[in-house]
């Protein structure tokens, strides 16, 4: 089985779908609150395991219920948990996030043990007849997991194992002083468009010149492009009623993920990719709830 090392965070979600967002010092009652395994690698790592890879997890999680729950439901949708450590400090992240009626999410965030992930982690038996290292841009964001990332990245560049990396909506600017110098060892990043500006880009061709091999830009609802050397290509998205946009970036991810290790022409990798976001969005919450093979359009 083909082997994808993932490295980002796992948390809780308490979704708590509310009528409006409220002005700040407002009160919103909710009217439904869901709970669900969440972070954008767990989530991904879920999606790649289902779509039939071996997905390798490296995070960390504190020494509470919801860290080992989270253990073990990854473990039961088949993500292999072996590069979980444990905090015995800080506590598992908690995410609160509210959804108003359109499926638009807004989130709050203790990063607690994820922030903790250090670089004595990173061990080759990870990488051993590993094909991709994805890394989630929140691993980016502070010290020492930022040092664990690079050192999964440096590790991944030693075996010629290629690097994806998804840019969450929200930090690109918080992260860029880490990535920009390490653009050329990307060989692909997801972004959505207005991200570009974050890292002092005009669009995808200035962080092809920089030396990534592959632009992936996520444009919702209106599907993605694709941009490589010599190649430009807008893929519509899917028709779908959106409930949730929660984990829509993390299963587009891992159709972007699909179509580099099956060696996809750029129009199908986008369809493929298009077609888990639209999955992702048509329910609530992300987690167990992630799709997989059976999410695929038959043409794809």
């Amino acid at each position: 089985m083909t082997a994808v090392v993932l490295l980002g965070d796992i948390n809780i979600d308490l979704l708590l779908d509310v009528p409006a967002y409220p002005a700040e010092g407002g009160e919103a009652i909710a009217t439904r609150q869901t709970t669900s395994l969440g972070g954008s690698a767990t989530n991904t790592a879920i999606s790649v395991a289902r779509l039939g890879f071996d997905a390798r997890l490296l995070g960390r999680v504190g020494s509470d219920a919801w860290g080992r729950q989270a253990v073990a439901d990854l473990t039961g949708a088949g993500v292999d948990c072996r590069w979980i450590s444990t905090d015995a400090v800080e506590p598992t992240q908690l995410n609160i996030v509210a959804v108003t009626p359109g499926g638009e999410r807004t989130m709050f965030a203790y990063r607690g043990a994820n922030a903790q992930l250090g670089p004595d982690q990173v061990v080759p038996a990870l990488f051993e007849g590993a094909k991709l290292l994805h890394l989630s841009g929140y691993a980016l964001l502070t010290r020492p997991q930022l040092d664990a990332a690079m050192a999964a990245v440096a590790m991944a560049r030693s075996h010629n194992i290629p690097v994806t990396l998804d840019v969450p909506a929200g930090v690109v600017r918080e992260i860029a002083p880490a990535l920009l110098p390490v653009l050329d060892q990307i060989d692909t990043i997801m972004l959505g468009e207005a991200d570009f500006a974050g890292l002092d880009a005009r669009g995808p061709d200035d962080l092809l010149r920089a030396g990534v091999r592959r632009v992936v830009v996520k444009r919702g609802r209106h599907g993605s492009s694709y941009y490589a050397k010599a190649v430009a290509v807008d893929v519509q998205g899917f028709e779908v009623d959106a409930v949730d946009t929660t984990g829509a970036g993390d299963a587009f991810a891992a159709g972007v993920i699909l179509g580099i290790l099956e060696n996809a022409d750029p129009l199908a990798c986008c369809r493929t990719a298009n077609a888990l976001g639209a999955a992702a969005v048509s329910h609530v919450g992300a987690g167990l709830a992630m799709p997989g093979r059976e999410a695929l359009p038959a043409a794809v």
